[in-house]
C-alpha cells in the first residue's frame, strides 16, 4: 500500500512539472502573439471611422489581451461600472485620477472603461509597434514628450473642459513608483491632473500582490514583461469613487494631497 502512494505521488509530481515546463515553454509564444495583436489591434485603429466602432474596437481587443492571453481577473462592480457609465454621459467637466504602479495599468483601463484616454509619456517603443499620434489621438490620449515642452498642462485643461457628452474621458496618473507599504497607494507626485481644479472621479487599481510588478532593483526589463505571463487567474480589483469637487480656497498642493488622503483610504478598504 505504501508503494502504491508514492507511485501515484511520484506519478502526479513528474505531471505537474510536466505542465509547469509546457506552460514556460509557451511564454515566448504567447509574448510573440501579444505584439502581433496589439500591432493589429493599432493598425484597426488607425484604419476604423466613427466613434463607436472605435469605443467598441479599443474595449474588445483590449479584454482579449488582458483576460484571455494574460489571464488576468478583473473586479469591478457593477454599481462602480455604472458610476462611470452616468458621468460619461453627463455634462460633467472632470477628469479621472488613477494611482500607477504597472506597466499593464493602461491595458487594465482600456479593457474596463469604454471612451477613455490616457495622458501617457512619449516612449520611442510606440515607434515599432505603430502607435503614434493618430491612433494616440483616435482614442482621446495625450502624449507628454519628456524631452520637449509641449503644452501639457494647457492641453488637459482643454480637453477637460471641451469634452462633450459621451466623449472621451481623460485619465491620468499623479504618480509612477511602488509605494512604501503595500497598504498604501504610492505618493501623488506630479500636478498636472489638479492645476486646472477640476473635478476628480477617483479610479483605484488594486493588485492581489506585488509580485506581478516590475522591479528595477533586481531584475532586468525583459524579466519584467516575461512575468506577466506567468500568472494564471490573478484578480485585480478596480473601484470608483464618488466625485471629488475642488475648493477655490485650497491651493493646488492642498488640492492634490486631499484627493491622496481620499483615495488611499478607498484603496485600503478594497
Amino acid at each position: 500500500m505504501t508503494i502504491k502512494i508514492y507511485k501515484g505521488g511520484l506519478t502526479k509530481n513528474i505531471y505537474i512539472i510536466m505542465v509547469n515546463v509546457l506552460y514556460l515553454t509557451l511564454i515566448p509564444f504567447k509574448l510573440i502573439l501579444f505584439v502581433i495583436l496589439l500591432i493589429i489591434g493599432i493598425f484597426l485603429l488607425k484604419n476604423t471611422n466613427g466613434d463607436g466602432n472605435i469605443k467598441n474596437l479599443v474595449i474588445i481587443f483590449f479584454k482579449i489581451i488582458v483576460q484571455f492571453l494574460l489571464s488576468y481577473d478583473i473586479d469591478i462592480s457593477i454599481e462602480d461600472y455604472n458610476k462611470y457609465m452616468r458621468y460619461l454621459y453627463s455634462d460633467e467637466k472632470f477628469i479621472c485620477v488613477f494611482n500607477h504602479i504597472s506597466a499593464l495599468d493602461g491595458f487594465l483601463l482600456l479593457s474596463t472603461f469604454p471612451k477613455m484616454g490616457i495622458v501617457l509619456n512619449k516612449q520611442k517603443c510606440f515607434d515599432y509597434i505603430g502607435y503614434d499620434d493618430d491612433a494616440n489621438n483616435k482614442t482621446g490620449s495625450i502624449f507628454v514628450n519628456v524631452y520637449k515642452k509641449s503644452n501639457v498642462t494647457n492641453k488637459i485643461k482643454e480637453t477637460i473642459y471641451n469634452r462633450e457628452r459621451g466623449k472621451s474621458v481623460l485619465f491620468i496618473s499623479p504618480t509612477y513608483a511602488l509605494p512604501d507599504t503595500e497598504d498604501n497607494i504610492s505618493k501623488f507626485i506630479k500636478k498636472g491632473a489638479f492645476v486646472s481644479k477640476s473635478k476628480i472621479l477617483p479610479i483605484i487599481i488594486k493588485y492581489e500582490d506585488y509580485s506581478i510588478i516590475y522591479n528595477c532593483e533586481h531584475e532586468n526589463v525583459l524579466e519584467g514583461i516575461f512575468k506577466l505571463f506567468l500568472f494564471e487567474n490573478y484578480k485585480i480589483k478596480i473601484a470608483v469613487g464618488d466625485m471629488i469637487d475642488p475648493d477655490e480656497n485650497e491651493s493646488i498642493e492642498e488640492y492634490k494631497e486631499r484627493v491622496y488622503d481620499i483615495m488611499n483610504e478607498q484603496y485600503k478598504e478594497m
